[in-house]
């Protein structure tokens, strides 16, 4: 919706850049900095108001007043002073219970403008496999696949129920949340327990031997590097791009990558094309794997025209869409409309655009009477060939948000899809987003994104309420599969295929 605003994964994982780096200077000349149990209680009842007022639907899944109540506790709980590391793992703890996914919270961004290399970020990417954490990295003095117990004392049995008190999630989503961590395992650590130049860790080898050694901490920007891009199984050059696209010859099969609907989709649309003919209106290839595993979504246009290579025709996924206020709210401590500065002429844009979609009054504010928003989403890109008729194969997993956990519930009522991997990271009933609002706090200037519109979809084959979609084949990595450097959905596809081609398929 709100054409210039569909971009909120950018913001999501922009918001993470900057957390890591914040709190990297934060951490260093900051660290003990401290808020008076004032400004904090007034930062906390501004937070609550702009949620209660702006977000699109914040008590689908806790109730205002069970909401209310946990913010006048916080409140009355606060100490008389509170560092501001400590403030904004309380704000993320209370965030956490709305249970969404596009509900963002992070520290100033006037911080990022001066970021320093401090070494005090745990540096290595974990993987975790039935609630132990493994390390995911080969090129540390931690060898691949330890099974860590402790870091600087804390113990690891315990540490995913705290960690994902502090992630963001769609509902209850079971794998986004571990996911999460996993991503970002160097910051979440960090907000728990504390910055550190030195991490003493306790690990048991693959072999069984327990050790404990001295692990020096890294810069939070390579720390953020290592968590996204290293784990040792992504060793094909599809992990590090945005969109690729690769052959294998042997099964007759495609493999789309799109890690990203942020990039430009001008480039896969023509490589797509390319393996087309015009004059048989057939396709080059049998099979079409198309990996969203890493995908947490952006600009939803892309969905048409990918559908219509896919599925044939237009895209039509009706939704109920509502917002509880057609006003711009609290604009005092308003910063940004979907990444445009708060000028007088957006929040009226905004305001304008609300009033004229949401005119059906309600309970719990304003319907629209359009059903079908994608065809206010138009990218000028339009399949006009015959659409793929083969198997399609979906990888997804808890990352698979926003836009892309869209698409993976979308393709999956169609009758050649087959969706293998993880429960995706996106509701599949429906969520909030579109129109990310971004405040500041007054006395912290911790910063808040709230999204506006919520969306019931309503052709949807179950109601798992508050779950993301799940797949045909659920496939995660084991620990053997992770010493071994396996990639473990990625290959169970390819024995489907090669099933398939055997012994006949849809």
């Amino acid at each position: 919706m709100y054409k210039k605003l569909l971009n909120s994964v950018f913001l999501s994982t922009l918001f993470s850049v900057m957390l890591v780096a914040t709190h990297s200077l934060f951490a260093n000349n900051n660290y003990e900095r401290l808020l008076s149990k004032q400004d904090a209680a007034e930062d906390i009842e501004v937070y609550f108001n702009i949620i209660d007022q702006q977000h699109g639907n914040p008590y689908q899944y806790i109730s205002r007043a069970e909401f209310k109540s946990l913010i006048n506790e916080t409140i009355a709980n606060l100490p008389e002073t509170i560092t501001y590391k400590e403030f904004d793992l309380l704000l993320s703890q209370l965030n956490n219970k709305i249970r969404c996914g596009h509900t963002v919270i992070s520290l100033d961004t006037d911080f990022l403008k001066s970021v320093t290399d401090v070494a005090q970020f745990f540096p290595y990417p974990v993987r975790i496999i039935d609630d132990a954490y493994y390390i995911d990295f080969e090129d540390g003095s931690l060898p691949l696949g330890s099974r860590l117990i402790s870091i600087n004392g804390n113990s690891v049995d315990q540490m995913t129920q705290a960690l994902t008190a502090l992630t963001v999630t769609d509902g209850y989503s079971a794998s986004k949340p571990i996911r999460e961590i996993e991503s970002r395992f160097g910051y979440y650590y960090f907000l728990k327990y504390g910055a550190a130049n030195t991490f003493k860790v306790t690990y048991e080898t693959a072999a069984g031997e327990k050790l404990t050694s001295d692990v020096n901490g890294i810069e939070g920007n390579k720390m953020l590097a290592n968590n996204y891009y290293r784990p040792v199984y992504k060793l094909n050059e599809r992990y590090y791009h945005f969109t690729h696209l690769d052959a294998i010859d042997s099964l007759q099969t495609l493999v789309l990558t799109l890690n990203t609907f942020q990039a430009n989709p001008d480039w896969f649309f023509k490589q797509l094309a390319s393996r087309y003919n015009e004059e048989s209106k057939e396709f080059d290839f049998d099979n079409l794997v198309i990996d969203l595993r890493l995908n947490e979504g952006g600009d939803r246009r892309i969905l048409n025209f990918l559908y219509e290579f896919l599925g044939g025709g237009k895209l039509v996924d009706p939704s109920k869409t509502s917002v509880r206020n057609r006003n711009i709210a609290l604009t005092d401590y308003l910063v940004a409309i979907n990444g445009a500065n708060s000028s007088t002429e957006v929040v009226q844009n905004a305001s304008d655009y609300l009033k004229q979609h949401f005119s059906l009054q309600n309970a719990e504010g304003f319907g629209s009477d359009i059903e079908n928003w994608h065809d206010q989403f138009d990218l000028g890109i339009h399949w006009e060939g015959t659409a793929f008729k083969g198997n399609i194969y979906v990888l997804t997993s808890g990352k698979t948000f926003s836009a892309a956990a869209d698409l993976a519930r979308i393709l999956s009522e169609m009758s050649n899809v087959t969706l293998v991997g993880e429960e995706t990271g996106g509701g599949h009933n429906g969520r909030t987003a579109n129109m990310l609002l971004i405040y500041s706090l007054p006395n912290t200037q911790t910063m808040l994104q709230v999204p506006v519109i919520y969306e019931e979809f309503i052709n949807v084959s179950n109601s798992s309420e508050g779950r993301g979609t799940f797949p045909d084949y659920l496939v995660t990595q084991s620990y053997t599969d992770l010493l071994n450097k396996k990639d473990t959905a990625f290959e169970f596809t390819l024995k489907l295929i090669n099933q398939n081609g055997q012994f006949g398929s849809h």
